[in-house]
Protein backbone atom coordinates (compact mmCIF):
# COMPACT_ATOMS: atom_id res chain seq x y z
CA UNK A 1 0.00 0.00 0.00
CA UNK A 2 2.88 2.54 0.67
CA UNK A 3 4.44 1.80 -2.65
CA UNK A 4 1.35 2.11 -4.15
CA UNK A 5 1.01 5.67 -2.59
CA UNK A 6 4.60 6.47 -4.19
CA UNK A 7 3.61 5.69 -7.15
CA UNK A 8 0.09 7.29 -7.30
CA UNK A 9 2.67 10.65 -6.28
CA UNK A 10 4.63 9.93 -9.17
CA UNK A 11 1.41 9.50 -11.47
CA UNK A 12 0.17 12.71 -10.43
CA UNK A 13 3.54 14.24 -10.79
CA UNK A 14 4.39 12.86 -14.80
CA UNK A 15 0.07 13.64 -15.65
CA UNK A 16 0.59 17.29 -14.19
CA UNK A 17 3.57 17.78 -16.39
CA UNK A 18 2.17 16.53 -19.84
CA UNK A 19 -0.63 18.36 -18.77
CA UNK A 20 0.98 21.76 -18.46
CA UNK A 21 2.99 20.96 -20.86
CA UNK A 22 -0.55 20.82 -23.53
CA UNK A 23 -1.37 24.28 -21.73
CA UNK A 24 -3.53 22.74 -18.59
CA UNK A 25 -3.67 23.89 -15.40
CA UNK A 26 -4.40 21.18 -13.05
CA UNK A 27 -5.49 22.26 -9.61
CA UNK A 28 -3.43 21.24 -7.03
CA UNK A 29 -3.67 18.34 -4.96
CA UNK A 30 -5.10 18.27 -1.17
CA UNK A 31 -5.17 15.37 1.02
CA UNK A 32 -6.75 15.45 4.07
CA UNK A 33 -6.29 13.17 7.26
CA UNK A 34 -9.04 10.87 7.43
CA UNK A 35 -10.82 9.72 10.42
CA UNK A 36 -10.57 6.02 11.20
CA UNK A 37 -13.22 4.14 9.59
CA UNK A 38 -14.14 0.62 10.27
CA UNK A 39 -13.67 -1.60 8.27
CA UNK A 40 -16.82 -2.47 6.66
CA UNK A 41 -16.67 1.65 5.35
CA UNK A 42 -13.18 0.84 4.20
CA UNK A 43 -14.07 -2.72 2.40
CA UNK A 44 -16.65 -0.37 0.79
CA UNK A 45 -14.40 2.27 -0.73
CA UNK A 46 -12.15 -0.27 -1.98
CA UNK A 47 -15.29 -2.17 -3.87
CA UNK A 48 -15.84 1.14 -5.28
CA UNK A 49 -12.46 2.94 -5.48
CA UNK A 50 -10.01 0.23 -6.12
CA UNK A 51 -12.10 -3.32 -7.60
CA UNK A 52 -13.95 -1.13 -10.26
CA UNK A 53 -12.49 1.97 -10.83
CA UNK A 54 -8.99 1.45 -10.58
CA UNK A 55 -9.19 -2.49 -12.38
CA UNK A 56 -10.67 -0.06 -14.90
CA UNK A 57 -8.30 2.62 -14.79
CA UNK A 58 -5.30 0.01 -15.34
CA UNK A 59 -7.05 -1.25 -18.69
CA UNK A 60 -7.69 2.14 -19.82
CA UNK A 61 -3.73 3.15 -19.16
CA UNK A 62 -2.38 -0.29 -20.88
CA UNK A 63 -3.97 0.81 -23.93
CA UNK A 64 -3.04 3.87 -23.86
CA UNK A 65 0.57 2.61 -23.46
CA UNK A 66 0.00 1.22 -26.65
CA UNK A 67 -2.34 3.41 -28.40
CA UNK A 68 -1.47 6.90 -27.88
CA UNK A 69 -0.45 9.12 -30.77
CA UNK A 70 1.15 11.49 -27.97
CA UNK A 71 4.72 10.19 -27.52
CA UNK A 72 5.53 11.40 -24.05
CA UNK A 73 2.12 10.35 -22.98
CA UNK A 74 2.71 7.17 -24.80
CA UNK A 75 6.51 6.46 -22.71
CA UNK A 76 4.63 7.65 -19.96
CA UNK A 77 1.84 5.11 -19.62
CA UNK A 78 4.42 1.76 -20.11
CA UNK A 79 5.71 1.98 -16.61
CA UNK A 80 1.94 3.61 -15.01
CA UNK A 81 0.14 0.96 -16.87
CA UNK A 82 2.14 -1.90 -14.95
CA UNK A 83 1.97 0.25 -11.56
CA UNK A 84 -1.55 0.57 -12.18
CA UNK A 85 -2.12 -3.20 -12.35
CA UNK A 86 -0.52 -3.85 -9.76
CA UNK A 87 -2.72 -1.72 -7.62
CA UNK A 88 -5.95 -2.92 -9.04
CA UNK A 89 -4.41 -6.20 -7.66
CA UNK A 90 -4.35 -4.73 -4.44
CA UNK A 91 -7.37 -3.91 -4.52
CA UNK A 92 -8.63 -7.33 -4.77
CA UNK A 93 -6.68 -8.93 -2.19
CA UNK A 94 -7.57 -6.09 0.14
CA UNK A 95 -11.17 -6.80 -1.27
CA UNK A 96 -10.82 -11.18 -0.48
CA UNK A 97 -9.05 -10.37 3.36
CA UNK A 98 -11.71 -7.77 4.57
CA UNK A 99 -14.40 -9.74 2.96
CA UNK A 100 -12.73 -12.71 5.07
CA UNK A 101 -13.78 -10.29 8.22
CA UNK A 102 -16.91 -8.91 7.45
CA UNK A 103 -20.32 -10.44 8.29
CA UNK A 104 -22.17 -11.95 5.30
CA UNK A 105 -24.47 -8.84 5.39
CA UNK A 106 -21.67 -6.70 5.43
CA UNK A 107 -19.71 -8.54 2.39
CA UNK A 108 -23.65 -8.40 0.49
CA UNK A 109 -23.57 -4.61 1.52
CA UNK A 110 -19.91 -4.15 -0.12
CA UNK A 111 -21.04 -6.04 -3.04
CA UNK A 112 -23.79 -4.16 -4.00
CA UNK A 113 -21.49 -1.07 -3.47
CA UNK A 114 -18.98 -2.41 -6.32
CA UNK A 115 -22.02 -3.42 -8.81
CA UNK A 116 -23.59 0.35 -8.23
CA UNK A 117 -20.13 1.81 -8.85
CA UNK A 118 -19.52 -0.31 -12.13
CA UNK A 119 -23.55 0.86 -13.44
CA UNK A 120 -21.98 4.38 -12.45
CA UNK A 121 -18.69 3.64 -14.24
CA UNK A 122 -20.53 2.33 -17.73
CA UNK A 123 -22.47 5.40 -17.80
CA UNK A 124 -19.65 7.75 -17.34
CA UNK A 125 -17.40 6.14 -19.57
CA UNK A 126 -20.28 6.14 -22.24
CA UNK A 127 -19.72 9.87 -22.77
CA UNK A 128 -16.58 10.16 -25.56
CA UNK A 129 -13.80 12.61 -25.77
CA UNK A 130 -13.17 14.34 -28.95
CA UNK A 131 -11.51 12.57 -31.41
CA UNK A 132 -8.73 14.81 -31.34
CA UNK A 133 -7.87 13.56 -27.05
CA UNK A 134 -9.27 10.14 -27.71
CA UNK A 135 -6.40 9.92 -30.51
CA UNK A 136 -3.86 11.75 -28.86
CA UNK A 137 -4.10 10.01 -25.47
CA UNK A 138 -4.88 6.31 -26.83
CA UNK A 139 -8.12 6.70 -25.03
CA UNK A 140 -11.23 4.39 -26.33
CA UNK A 141 -14.65 5.36 -28.06
CA UNK A 142 -17.12 5.34 -25.42
CA UNK A 143 -19.19 2.37 -26.83
CA UNK A 144 -15.40 0.69 -26.65
CA UNK A 145 -14.84 1.86 -23.00
CA UNK A 146 -18.55 0.26 -22.20
CA UNK A 147 -17.38 -3.33 -23.85
CA UNK A 148 -14.19 -3.23 -22.46
CA UNK A 149 -15.39 -2.66 -18.78
CA UNK A 150 -18.73 -4.50 -19.05
CA UNK A 151 -16.24 -7.60 -20.70
CA UNK A 152 -13.61 -6.90 -17.79
CA UNK A 153 -16.03 -6.84 -14.79
CA UNK A 154 -18.18 -9.89 -16.39
CA UNK A 155 -14.93 -11.39 -16.35
CA UNK A 156 -14.11 -10.76 -12.53
CA UNK A 157 -17.40 -11.56 -11.37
Amino acid sequence: ALAAADDERRHARVMTHLARRHGARPADVRVSRQPTRDLETIAAENAAEGCVRETFAALVACRQALAAEDVALRRAMNPISVEETRHAALSWAVDEWAGGRLTEAARRRTRDVRRETIVALLREIAREASAELRAAAGLPTGGEATHLASALFAALS
